[in-house]
C-alpha cells in the first residue's frame, strides 16, 4: 500500500547508498529518490483527502496487537511538506557538499532522517513513534558531526546529550503508560480513556514525562537551549534540513497526543501549554534580536515560531488548530529556505558574522530576493504564507477570548520583523566594512573543481515560489487545514478507523 512507501522508499535508498557508496552519480540518484518520495507524498495526500484516512496493519496483525501505520489529513500534509523540504535540500546539496562528505555517507544518513520523520508522522502506536525518534536521532547526530571539525563535534555532543535525555523521559513515560493501560496503540489508549469521566490521576506521571520528551524534541521553553548551541555548527544544508524537519516532529507528536489524550484533562494542560507557547515566542524572538551570527538568529527564531504552533494547540478550537497546522507547514518551508540562503552567503563570504558582511544585494540580487521572501514570510508580511498563518492564529485567539496570548503573538511578530530587517540591512544592504577580519569559519564545503550553482538557485528559488503561492492561493490550503483540525477535534473518527474490524 502507498502508506508504507514513505518509510520503505528511504530504506531502499539507504541500502543502495551503503552498497554503492563510491558510486559517482550518487547525488543524482538521491535527487531521483527524493523526487519519487515527493510523488508518493502527493498521491498519499490525494488519497487521504478523498478517503479521509488510510491505514495499514503490518503483517496483517489487527490493531491494537500489530504495528499500525495510519495517515489522516494532518500526517499526510506533514509527509508532503517534509518531502518538499527534503527534495530542496538534496538538490541544494549536489553543489554545496564536498565529495569527501558525499563519499562518507551524507546521503545515506540524510535518507535515514527522512525515514525517521515519515515513520513518526505515520506511526499509530507510541512505541513505534519512539523507535522512529531514535532513527532520527542516530542519523541526525552523525550528520551533525559529519566531517569531524571541532565546532561540529562540540555542537554534536550538546545535541546528543539533550536528545538522549529527551529519549529517556519519553521511554520512561511509555513504560509507565503501558503498565497502567496494557497497550501502546494510540487509538486503543484513547478509546479506553473515553470510558473515564475524568483523566485517571495515576496516568499523569506518564503523560508529563512524555510531554517533557516532546518539549525537548520541539525546542520549547524551558528545554530549548540545545538547539541554538548546535544548529549553527554543521554544513548549512544540514542545518536547513534539521530546521525544516526535526523540531517539527516533536511538535506534531504533541498535537497528536493532546488531541487524543491530554484534552481530557484540559483544565491542567491548556493553561500550561498556552504559557509555554507564550514564553517560547517571547524568549526566542528577544534572544534572536541580540545575535550577530546569521544562523544563530534563525536558530533562535525556530524556538519563537514553534511557540506559535503550540499556541494554536493550546487554544484547541477548530480555528486554532487550523492556524497551527497551516503555520507549521509554512514554517517548515520558509525556515528551510532562509537557512539555504544563509548557506550561500557563507559560501561566498566565508563567514556568517553580520558585522563583517554587506553588499550582498548588489553582488547577488537574486539570492537577496530569495531571502526577502523567506524572511518576511517568517515575519508575517502579506501576501506571503506567514501572514496567513499568523492571521489565523491571532484571530482564533481573539475568538477564544484568550486575548493575552493573541496580543503576545502580535507583539512577537513585530520583533520578528525587526530581526529580519536587521539581517537584511547587515548582510544585503549596507556596504561591506573597509577592514574585514579573516573569515571566522573556513569554507570546507566545496570541491576544488569549478562548481555550477544552478542547482542551489533552483532549489531555493522553488521554495520561494511555494511561499508566495501558499500566501496568494491560501484558500484551499486553509480549507484543508480546517478539515484536518475538525478531524483532530473528533478523535472518535480516528479511533474507530484504526480499531474497526478487530
Amino acid at each position: 500500500m502507498i502508506i508504507a512507501l514513505p518509510v520503505f522508499l528511504p530504506l531502499a535508498f539507504m541500502i543502495f547508498a551503503f552498497l554503492f557508496r563510491h558510486f559517482h552519480g550518487r547525488e543524482y540518484v538521491a535527487l531521483g529518490a527524493a523526487t519519487l518520495n515527493l510523488l508518493v507524498a502527493v498521491f498519499l495526500l490525494v488519497e487521504v483527502n478523498t478517503e479521509g484516512m488510510v491505514k495499514m496493519q503490518m503483517g496483517d496483525w489487527p490493531a491494537p496487537y500489530g504495528i499500525t501505520l495510519i495517515a489522516d489529513r494532518l500526517s499526510a500534509l506533514m509527509v508532503l511538506v517534509s518531502a518538499i523540504v527534503f527534495m530542496a535540500a538534496m538538490a541544494y546539496s549536489i553543489q554545496s557538499v564536498d565529495t569527501r562528505r558525499k563519499s562518507f555517507g551524507f546521503y545515506l544518513f540524510s535518507f535515514g532522517i527522512l525515514m525517521g520523520v515519515n515513520g513518526s508522522f505515520l506511526a499509530g502506536d507510541i512505541f513505534n513513534l519512539y523507535v522512529w525518534f531514535e532513527v532520527m536521532l542516530m542519523a541526525s547526530f552523525i550528520l551533525m558531526s559529519h566531517g569531524g571539525e571541532r565546532n561540529q563535534l562540540e555542537g554534536a555532543i550538546k545535541y546528543l546529550i539533550l536528545n538522549l535525555i529527551s529519549s529517556f523521559f519519553f521511554v520512561a513515560g511509555i513504560g509507565l503508560l503501558y503498565g497502567k493501560m496494557g497497550t501502546l496503540n494510540m487509538a486503543d489508549i484513547a478509546q479506553k480513556l473515553m470510558n473515564f469521566e475524568t483523566m485517571p490521576p495515576e496516568l499523569n506521571p506518564a503523560f508529563i514525562l512524555i510531554f517533557v520528551g516532546f518539549a525537548i524534541k520541539g525546542a520549547l521553553v524551558p528545554f530549548f537551549f540545545w538547539l541554538p548551541a548546535s544548529y549553527h555548527t554543521p554544513p548549512p544544508v544540514v542545518t536547513a534540513l534539521f530546521a525544516g524537519l526535526l523540531t517539527k516532529v516533536g511538535i506534531y507528536s504533541l498535537i497528536r497526543f493532546y488531541a487524543l489524550f491530554l484534552h481530557q484533562n484540559s483544565q491542567f494542560w491548556q493553561p500550561l501549554i498556552l504559557w509555554i507557547a507564550g514564553l517560547s515566542m517571547v524568549i526566542g524572538v528577544i534572544t534572536a534580536t541580540s545575535q550577530f551570527e546569521f544562523r544563530k538568529v534563525l536558530s533562535f527564531h525556530i524556538i519563537s515560531q514553534v511557540g506559535y504552533v503550540v499556541m494554536g494547540l493550546g487554544l484547541f478550537t477548530v480555528g486554532g488548530l487550523a492556524g497551527a497546522i497551516f503555520f507549521l507547514a509554512h514554517n517548515m518551508i520558509s525556515k528551510t529556505n532562509a537557512f539555504l540562503v544563509a548557506g550561500y552567503v557563507h559560501r561566498q563570504k566565508g563567514t556568517l558574522n553580520l558585522k563583517v558582511l554587506g553588499d550582498f544585494y548588489k553582488e547577488h540580487p537574486l539570492w537577496a530576493i530569495f531571502f526577502f521572501i523567506s524572511a518576511f514570510s517568517l515575519a508575517g508580511l502579506p501576501p506571503l504564507s506567514g501572514f496567513i498563518g499568523k492571521y489565523l492564529l491571532i484571530k482564533a485567539g481573539i475568538e477564544a477570548q484568550q486575548l493575552g496570548i493573541a496580543f503576545t503573538a502580535l507583539f512577537v511578530g513585530f520583533f520578528t520583523l525587526f530581526s529580519m530587517v536587521k539581517i537584511w540591512m547587515e548582510v544585503f544592504w549596507k556596504k561591506t566594512p573597509d577592514k574585514i577580519p579573516a573569515p571566522i569559519i573556513k569554507i570546507a564545503l566545496l570541491d576544488d573543481k569549478p562548481v555550477n550553482i544552478n542547482w542551489m538557485k533552483w532549489s531555493s528559488g522553488a521554495m520561494a515560489i511555494i511561499i508566495i503561492l501558499a500566501g496568494v492561493f491560501a484558500t484551499p490550503i486553509v480549507e484543508y487545514c480546517t478539515l484536518a483540525a475538525e478531524s483532530l477535534m473528533q478523535p472518535s473518527d480516528y479511533i474507530n478507523f484504526v480499531l474497526e474490524n478487530n
